[in-house]
């Protein structure tokens, strides 16, 4: 009989890192809650446990760990992330470090920790009741950004009523309340293994011009000097290891403000929607798959870049109504929408507004990327009709 000699890794959730497991032979633990049919079939051990019980949890994986030893716990999602990192380091495997974990998942925690270390970051006061929003504003001064400190979710207000209406819509969560600072963002992708990070993109990041600060795009390159983007990348690394970040990816986002860089959030898991498939195309290196090998404690697969540019577009509106389109405009490579004709939209400025959808380019010439995007974006059609209800 055949030994099955495959490394084991533990991930929680994610039907992604599922997928890339299993394309670097690895030995599949699958915790969720429930795991879905179709991953549970897949999974070598799926286990359907209460994720919110993490002795259950711990449990469950110190018994797989000694019946087939793992060689790390990880997670490509915000929410599991503190659990993951908790249950690696039980059990003594490879895992991103508990203390960075929860800095990435509390945004007060990160806020302290990156100050303590001498990082940049926008100057705030943690609210336990969201009442006390106002008065946390009259102290830092307007403009100011009312977020969860815990998940998604901020707005920018720039008026006390502003913050009123903010704070009771994000309410009844301990909320942050942090200073606006002006300045271009960027999107920052790297990977840390043992401690020593390398930073393995940079992009402009686009935001909309609601309260909602909605994410509208991005490009590459960022369109810093080489100077310039150098210091952005050895702050980017100063942050991680402000926080303690040994192990996993990362996608920062920071603001050059006249005063200097500042972190403004930390996610310890690649870029969401199409901005991971982006960001492989113009480094070489697919970030979950990187999660992944990194996890295992094996060297991160890099390839050639395939293209010099992306020219990423969000779809949003400028007024709520009813959406209508040309269906046959997402048969072009490059075009994704989030809705159906006749669905429901919000205005981007809307503070419950959002995108609806994205068209992702690749190239060499920015010029050929802007022409083609206008000509995808013109196919489509997009239109939004009143909503007569």
């Amino acid at each position: 009989m055949n030994t099955d000699n495959r490394p084991s890794a533990a991930c929680l959730s994610g039907r992604r890192v599922v997928d890339v497991l299993d394309s670097l032979g690895a030995h599949t633990v699958l915790l969720d809650d429930p795991a879905p049919l179709e991953l549970a079939a897949r999974a070598d051990v799926p286990l359907d446990l209460d994720l919110g019980d993490w002795g259950a949890v711990e449990k469950a994986l110190r018994a797989q760990h000694a019946d087939r030893p793992l060689e790390g716990v990880f997670t490509v999602y915000d929410a599991h992330l503190p659990l993951a990192s908790y249950a690696a380091a039980r059990i003594g495997v490879r895992g991103l470090g508990l203390p960075a974990a929860l800095a990435c998942h509390d945004t007060a925690r990160l806020r302290m920790m990156l100050t303590a270390g001498g990082v940049r970051t926008p100057v705030s006061l943690p609210v336990a009741d969201p009442a006390d929003a106002r008065a946390a504003a009259r102290r830092l001064g307007l403009p100011v950004v009312v977020r969860r400190a815990v998940g998604r979710g901020r707005l920018r207000c720039r008026d006390l009523d502003g913050v009123k209406r903010a704070s009771e819509l994000l309410g009844p969560a301990a909320l942050l309340v942090e200073r606006f600072t002006e300045g271009p963002e960027y999107a920052v992708q790297s990977l840390t293994v043992d401690g020593v990070t390398e930073v393995v993109c940079v992009l402009a990041q686009h935001t909309g011009p609601g309260p909602a600060q909605i994410e509208t795009g991005y490009d590459h390159p960022g369109g810093l000097d080489p100077a310039r983007e150098t210091e952005l990348k050895e702050f980017c690394v100063r942050a991680l290891a402000a926080i303690g970040f040994d192990h996993g990816v990362s996608h920062i986002r920071v603001r050059l403000t006249e005063d200097g860089p500042e972190i403004l959030d930390v996610a310890a898991r690649p870029p969401g929607g199409q901005l991971c498939a982006a960001v492989e195309r113009v480094s070489g290196i697919d970030l979950t798959r990187a999660a992944a090998e990194i996890a295992l404690g094996r060297p991160v697969t890099r390839r050639p870049p395939a293209a010099s540019h992306v020219l990423y577009r969000c779809v949003t509106f400028g007024a709520p109504g009813r959406i209508a389109f040309d269906p046959r405009g997402l048969a072009a490579p490059g075009v994704w929408l989030d809705v159906e004709p006749g669905d429901r939209v919000r205005a981007a400025d809307d503070p419950a507004g959002g995108t609806y959808g994205r068209i992702v380019l690749y190239g060499d010439d920015p010029a050929e990327l802007d022409s083609a995007y206008h000509s995808l974006h013109d196919s489509l059609g997009l239109r939004v009709e009143p909503d007569p209800q």
